[in-house]
């Protein structure tokens, strides 16, 4: 019988240690990506049946033109049947933020969405998921229901890199004079694990965007944005981000957003 080297024995060890840790800890995992945790964009992996995640952030933002303010995320997700789960988020702001000039407290809308995915990915193709959202007017001056639809393909290109391609469709039941009523929107995310074979927990993110302005005749907003996202226990990350908007309207503009968050199964 052959005896196998020490690269082949450690090349193994990483293979392994990477299907056990798809296996075990899908619910926060760094390789499994979350929009928000830290970036825009999801990847098309659900959380599996019966597992429970909460997530928070916090964002430091400059609107274009308007004071810094804070942003806020918390959200729970529930896997409620095999490849989907169930989320339910708040996010409240305090301070400048985009499309209003209030700097009150606002103790945000409340959301509640369901993901499923329809495939892994094989072969040559990818895994494909459906996201839909609502949010509803709880917070200060909020009016009308808020949906959005994303569709989302996630692939492997090369060895260790993955592209993530999100199409959303937002869209809200009240909108003032001289806002459209559908926004469409495309996010280009990309992901990749940082000293793998060596090591496996960590997670370096990047996106580019598109999406509609709100106002009739707005331009289009572009952004862009860099994260990483840090295994701190067995199913437990930390993440942080940065983003910016680099062309749009000037009253839908963020110049820079810092983004915090940490997630946490159980």
């Amino acid at each position: 019988m052959r005896q196998l080297t020490k690269p082949t024995l450690s090349a193994l060890g990483a293979v392994t240690f990477v299907i056990i840790s798809g296996n075990l800890a899908r619910a926060v995992d760094h390789n499994n990506v979350d929009a928000n945790r830290p970036l825009s964009f999801d990847d098309a992996e659900s959380i599996g049946l019966g597992e429970q995640s909460l997530e928070v952030g916090a964002a430091l933002l400059k609107p274009h033109g308007r004071s810094v303010g804070g942003e806020f995320e918390v959200e729970y997700l529930y896997g409620v049947a095999p490849n989907t789960h169930l989320n339910i988020g708040l996010d409240p702001s305090v301070g400048g933020r985009t499309s209003t000039g209030d700097t009150h407290f606002d103790p945000g809308d409340v959301s509640v969405g369901v993901f499923h995915n329809f495939n892994r990915e094989y072969d040559n193709t990818p895994a494909f998921a459906v996201r839909a959202d609502a949010s509803f007017p709880t917070g200060r001056d909020s009016r009308g229901v808020g949906f959005r639809l994303r569709g989302i393909a996630s692939k492997t290109v090369g060895q260790y890199d993955r592209l993530h391609l999100n199409i959303d469709l937002n869209a809200n039941t009240h909108t003032d004079d001289g806002d459209r009523n559908l926004v469409p929107g495309v996010i280009l995310g990309y992901s990749r694990p940082l000293g793998y074979p060596r090591r496996f927990d960590r997670t370096i993110l990047a996106e580019v965007g598109v999406r509609g302005s709100e106002e009739k005749g707005g331009g289009a907003i572009v952004s862009t944005g860099i994260g990483l996202r840090q295994q701190v226990g067995y199913q437990s990350v930390l993440d942080i981000g940065l983003q910016s908007d680099l062309t749009g309207n000037d009253s839908e503009r963020n110049d820079v957003r810092f983004v915090a968050g940490y997630s946490m199964a159980f």
